[in-house]
């Protein structure tokens, strides 16, 4: 894929999210939100690697991941505004995506509720089509992790883990949860591993070359492939302000992601006047697509409220901020 390309898609993941700050206060839109701000490479790299037919799951923070799947992004905002147009119809929010046009099977709020389906997935999948998990290492904690890979590496699936390894689960660090990292114990399950180091993975265009080979091995029947991606988390493990300005993470993780931002390491490729003429583009494309989706009809579900403004009616959805 082309540079110009992947700066696309990384600028619209990050203006699309700017947009949902911009605007959350507000309380127009009431979904839960978790932002992929600081770790939108991976999720573009990943799906630079992808084609329609091909299968993708995904987190609860699983903005980047629509988006950089082909998602449109006019009911990608409808849906966080609870609108009848968008991709789940309005029912599900920030956390339950889903849109079989652009091959996303859906986004989980269970932590590591998408492994097991993935697995299921690519059982059904037939190469050389692909089916595609993206998961935190909060997800790694949990039992069905395991289970997920020795089943993927027994059967030899056409199945691709990509562990987004920001070291948090919540404000809890890694070194207080795991004794190994992630991608060893796909390692013991005998599947080919890749462990990216947040230099790389944070530079859309050096994952981008790094994933090409392991992904098109994956195709030919190779079996699956585990991926760590070291990233970090620029804001809060929910919502749009700073755990780190409130003391939940080091000051060092605050430096991590201004060294390492996926927009200013992709920009290096690039000519500053192509990648602001390609930043106009999608701030004006996100712009239209949010006013746009305020427009479409809201949700409304009998027996239950909608909050609009400082009005409560008696009808509407129920969509409360947790």
């Amino acid at each position: 894929m082309k540079v110009t390309e992947l700066y696309r898609t990384v600028s619209l993941i990050r203006h699309a999210e700017l947009k949902i700050v911009e605007v959350y206060e507000q309380d127009i839109m009431q979904t839960p939100v978790h932002l992929s701000i600081g770790q939108e490479s991976v999720a573009a790299a990943l799906c630079s690697h992808l084609n329609k037919n091909d299968l993708a799951l995904g987190t609860h923070r699983g903005h980047a991941l629509y988006l950089a799947k082909g998602g449109n992004l006019m009911r990608f905002f409808a849906e966080l505004l609870g609108r009848v147009a968008g991709c789940s119809g309005g029912y599900g929010g920030s956390m339950h995506l889903n849109d079989l046009e652009c091959g996303l099977l859906g986004t989980s709020s269970i932590v590591g509720g998408a492994l097991p389906i993935s697995v299921g997935v690519a059982m059904a999948t037939p190469r050389p089509r692909l089916t595609a998990v993206l998961f935190g290492d909060g997800a790694c904690d949990e039992g069905v992790f395991y289970e997920s890979l020795n089943f993927a590496s027994l059967w030899k699936l056409p199945l691709v883990f990509v562990c987004e390894n920001n070291r948090y689960s919540v404000q809890t660090h890694r070194r207080h949860r795991h004794s190994v990292n992630p991608y060893k114990i796909a390692e013991a399950c005998q599947m080919r591993t890749l462990f990216v180091p947040i230099g790389v993975a944070n530079d859309v265009v050096a994952l981008n070359r790094l994933l090409e080979d392991p992904i098109q091995a994956v195709r030919q029947g190779g079996g699956p492939l585990f991926v760590e991606c070291e990233t970090v988390r620029t804001l809060d493990h929910h919502g749009i302000h700073s755990d780190i300005e409130k003391g939940f993470r080091p000051r060092e993780e605050g430096h991590l992601a201004e060294k390492f931002c996926p927009m200013a390491l992709i920009r290096k490729y690039l000519d500053p006047s192509t990648a602001g003429a390609i930043d106009l583009e999608v701030k004006k494309k996100v712009d239209t697509a949010f006013s746009q989706a305020l427009k479409t009809k809201p949700l409304v579900i009998e027996g239950h409220y909608e909050q609009l403004g400082n009005d409560t009616k008696t009808t509407g959805t129920a969509r409360g901020r947790a």
